[in-house]
């Protein structure tokens, strides 16, 4: 319909714009949902890490808590100290842990590394630069944890940034790679969503459209049922009295043929009439079991004087299979897909044609087969459209009524060209449910 050609295109931009717009938003919100957890969780274990160490400072401080001096102290303590020493060493992220008297002088140390530890008395003028107490300072390198010992010194445990910098890195990386899949699966869901959602948007619209021509089709079943009160009548009539006049006029003269051209024209009129009733106001089928070797014989027998007065040789094949179908309306197809063929061999040297009933997967193919000219490429998929005809007299009317009645029956109607010449009609139609099933 053309409302729904030209409302599409800027809905479906409208709606693409919607998602783009979404999508984006949504990545934007995951990236700045990893910024800030991954930002978060360094923060998070680096605190962790300074935790540890000084609670490490802090046990080393109550190993080293006595009432005697402080060199004193370490001197007695070497086995737990070497102990804590050990433990440090584990950590990978310790660098040294420092004993400094009252003074700022060092008294002892241990510096850990990744083939052993190394610990014990320092130089004698080395000192710590005093700092507050209980404080975290730092450095370009490390990360100083200072504990009050007592009153006679303090213990200081640094941690290395070298060593933490990869173990941050190393959790970056993997809150990236969860947050990265996370995301990925959340778009994968709002691309499902989006595609089901366009889905449900194209059904409506179809659903509308529909709707649209159901209205249209009903105003014009009205419209033809009033043309065909008003005009089949008077045709009928003006029929008859043509019929009567030529009756009463002299054979041979030029009234009787001016009489019959009328006649001809009148006629037509009136298949014109009925077509367009027919096709305006399509009955729904009135299915029953059909046997598709008999309907084919019935309409073989309806053409067989047609065809022996225009020289085409008739043949039928048939497979013994059964439809559930409206006999009539089937049958009116064949007759008329048989009368177009018949039409285009009017003046071909070749005339055949055949009547051909095969099984095709859950479908039965009735065939009507020609061998005249067929029909333009460029014209093919056009034939079907209403009042569209390539025979001068034509109504344009029987092909598209041919469709409806297969597509009310759930079937089809496809007109191919043949490779050796003609024009193949195959009728699709279901097969009865036990031969379906078959």
């Amino acid at each position: 319909m053309p409302g729904v050609a030209t409302e599409a295109p800027p809905l479906r931009r409208q709606y693409l714009v919607a998602v783009a717009v979404f999508a984006l938003l949504l990545v934007a919100s995951f990236v700045l949902f990893a910024h800030l957890l991954v930002e978060q969780f360094s923060r998070s274990y680096l605190e962790d890490v300074l935790l540890s160490g000084r609670a490490h400072a802090e046990e080393l401080a109550r190993q080293l808590g006595d009432d005697a001096p402080l060199y004193t102290v370490v001197e007695k303590r070497q086995e737990a100290l070497s102990r804590i020493s050990a433990t440090l060493a584990r950590q990978d992220v310790i660098q040294t842990a420092q004993v400094f008297d009252e003074r700022g002088k060092l008294v002892w140390s241990t510096t850990t590394r990744t083939e052993g530890l190394i610990g014990g008395f320092p130089d004698a003028n080395a000192e710590l630069v005093l700092t507050a107490p209980d404080r975290v300072v730092e450095t370009g390198t490390t990360y100083e944890i200072r504990v009050p010992l007592r009153d006679v010194g303090s213990v200081v445990v640094s941690v290395s940034k070298e060593a933490l910098a990869p173990r941050i890195a190393l959790l970056r990386r993997r809150l990236l790679l969860h947050t990265a899949v996370a995301g990925g699966l959340s778009l994968a869901v709002l691309a499902a969503a989006v595609a089901f959602i366009w889905h449900l948007v194209q059904r409506n619209a179809r659903l509308a459209a529909r709707r649209r021509i159901d209205e249209e089709l009903a105003a014009l079943g009205s419209l033809a049922a009033n043309l065909a009160h008003e005009i089949r009548n008077p045709l009928n009539a003006l029929s008859l009295n043509l019929e009567l006049l030529e009756e009463a006029l002299t054979e041979g003269s030029t009234d009787e043929g001016i009489v019959s051209l009328a006649r001809a024209e009148v006629g037509r009129l009136s298949r014109l009439v009925n077509d367009f009733l027919v096709y305006a106001r399509p009955s729904p089928p009135r299915r029953e079991r059909c046997e598709v070797g008999e309907l084919l014989g019935e309409v073989a027998a309806l053409l067989r004087g047609s065809c022996e007065k225009a020289g085409v040789a008739l043949t039928v094949t048939a497979e013994p299979l059964t439809i559930e179908a409206d006999r009539g309306q089937i049958g009116q197809i064949l007759v008329n897909l048989a009368l177009n063929a018949l039409q285009a061999m009017e003046a071909w040297p070749k005339r055949q044609l055949e009547l051909r009933a095969a099984r095709c997967g859950q479908q039965v193919a009735v065939e009507v087969l020609d061998s005249g000219p067929g029909i333009p490429p460029d014209k093919l998929p056009h034939v079907r459209e209403a009042f569209f005809s390539l025979r001068k007299g034509g109504t344009g009317l029987g092909l598209a009524i041919a469709d409806r009645i297969a597509q009310a029956h759930g079937g089809s109607l496809v007109l191919e060209n043949r490779e050796g010449g003609g024009l193949a009609a195959r009728l699709l139609l279901p097969a009865a449910p036990e031969e379906a099933a078959a």
